[in-house]
Parts: structure tokens; C-alpha cells; sequence
């Protein structure tokens, strides 16, 4: 199916300093393509300097926050060239060649990261709106979030080692939100874990019935615009600089994730995955 004209909607509210990210994919579960992470970083890169905004929302479509990276697009979309991904504002992939192609599978899971990290260094306090469902890189932008409200019917997973892939992409941004024991039995046993099992790991510190999300998320708001925002943007980076892995950390995992896609294990286990989702 055709992705929407706009994968990324930026809505931007008229009487306060409040802006909300919308991940436009319904078809996809909200899956992030090449398109809308480029579109993603685009607009993060923007709000680092815009002192205008002081709250940044993000949630998805048709009650699902987000399903993660594309991994049909990821596995079969034609590479990249070096010289298109020279204008993309992360460090390793300006370093390409213009001469040289790089396969989607090996560009979108670093985009991933530097959504992530942006999410982390930006000024604007971010609420993550989870509604419905998140996994893999959609749970990931939640711990990355400042502040998350789950709807009661939320679900996280994380899938990885059930298609034969080694978790590694997220991991430095999952240990600085989870307690280890509780990141080791979501991974290790891939399940799908609730809003309230969410928030006894810290992934979720709110939790609205589903019919009163959308009250629930604009009290929320309200809330934190009665703070201070020079002493807000300050607990940010103090925040921060708790919670946000080095740039060594975060090519290590993007290594060892890089592996695991090109291994046997992990090719066998996505194709698997993918026609079973037709």
C-alpha cells in the first residue's frame, strides 16, 4: 500500500506553546519509514532552537502509538546513495561516499538512534502519548520521552530475538530506563507487557482509562506549562545527562545490531516475520 502523502504530521497549538508530533502510518501500525524518520529528525533539528516551543507531544494514528521500525522497507527497499545521505545531519552517514550506495537495512536503524538522541538533547519537555501499542523503536522513543501517558489498554514488546535478532539497537537507551531484571524478561521472553507492567519498570509514569485519554494528556500539559521553563529546560539536562548514552555506546550497538540483521539467524527470522504479515 502507498505510504500518505505525510508520514509525520506536525500540529502546532495556536494559543499555547505546545507542539504534537503525529506518526501518520495506519496501515503500518505507524511503522517509521526512511521518509517519515527523515522528516522526524528534520523537525527535531528545528525545535533546538526554537525557544517558542516548550512542550513537544508525540503519538501516532488510530489509537496506536508506534509499531517500530519498517522492517519490509528496511529488507527490500532500494539502498541509498552515499551522495543523498551526505544531507542527512548524522555525523557517520555524511562520512559516505557520493559514489557508494548503503541498503535501507543499514541506514533506517541508525536514523532510529539519532531520533532517539535528538529526543534526549532537545529543550522542549516531551510527553509520549502511548495509546494502543508500541514496540521495538516506537518503545524506544518512549524511553527516551521525559514524560510518558499510557492509555489503559497500552501494550510494549519488544520482538527482537523471536525473529532472531539480537536486541542491541535500543539497549543503550533501554538500560538507562528500565531496571535490568525487568529489560531481561521483556527481552528474553518477548512478550507483550501491559500499561501497568509498564509502569513498574518507569517506561510509563501515567496511566489514563482510555476514554479519558485525551483529557488526561491535556491536564497533563497544562500541568508542566505552569512550571518555570528556564528551571524546566535546566532538570532536562540534568536529566540528561543521567539518561542519554555516549555516541561510543550508541555505534556499538548499532554494530552489533548490524550483525545480527546480516546473520543467518536474523535474515531467516525477519523474511519469516514479514510473510506472515503478508
Amino acid at each position: 500500500m502507498k505510504e500518505p502523502d505525510i508520514p509525520i504530521l506536525i500540529e502546532r497549538d495556536s494559543n499555547r506553546p505546545v507542539e504534537t508530533i503525529v506518526f501518520n502510518r495506519p496501515e503500518k501500525r505507524n511503522a517509521l519509514s526512511y521518509r517519515a524518520l527523515l522528516l522526524l529528525i528534520a523537525e527535531l533539528e528545528r525545535l533546538e532552537k526554537d525557544e517558542s516551543v516548550r512542550i513537544l507531544a508525540l503519538r501516532g494514528v488510530n489509537h496506536t502509538f508506534c509499531s517500530g521500525l519498517d522492517l519490509r522497507e528496511a529488507t527490500f527497499g532500494e539502498p541509498i546513495s552515499g551522495a543523498e545521505l551526505r544531507s542527512i545531519p548524522v555525523g557517520a552517514i555524511r562520512q559516505t561516499p557520493d559514489d557508494e550506495t548503503i541498503p535501507r537495512g543499514k541506514i533506517m536503524p541508525r536514523l532510529v538512534q539519532e531520533v532517539l538522541l535528538r529526543i534526549k538533547r532537545i529543550p522542549q519537555l516531551t510527553i509520549g502519548a502511548a495509546e494502543g501499542a508500541a514496540c521495538g523503536g516506537g518503545a524506544g522513543i518512549l524511553a527516551a520521552s521525559d514524560y510518558v501517558l499510557a492509555s489503559e489498554d497500552f501494550r510494549a514488546a519488544f520482538t527482537e530475538v523471536k525473529r532472531g535478532l539480537c536486541p542491541a539497537l535500543l539497549f543503550p537507551f533501554l538500560t538507562k530506563k528500565f531496571p535490568i531484571a525487568a529489560l531481561q524478561e521483556a527481552v528474553f521472553t518477548a512478550r507483550p507487557f501491559d500499561a501497568q507492567r509498564a509502569k513498574t519498570t518507569g517506561l510509563v509514569q501515567q496511566i489514563a482509562p482510555v476514554d479519558k485519554f485525551e483529557k488526561a494528556l491535556e491536564e497533563t500539559i497544562e500541568l508542566f506549562l505552569t512550571n518555570s521553563q528556564v528551571a524546566q529546560q535546566e532538570a532536562k539536562s540534568l536529566f540528561a545527562t543521567l539518561t542519554t548514552p555516549t555516541l561510543e555506546e550508541v555505534d556499538r550497538a548499532w554494530e552489533k545490531h548490524w550483525r545480527s540483521w546480516n546473520s543467518p539467524a536474523g535474515k531467516e527470522g525477519v523474511l519469516t516475520f514479514l510473510e506472515k504479515r503478508g
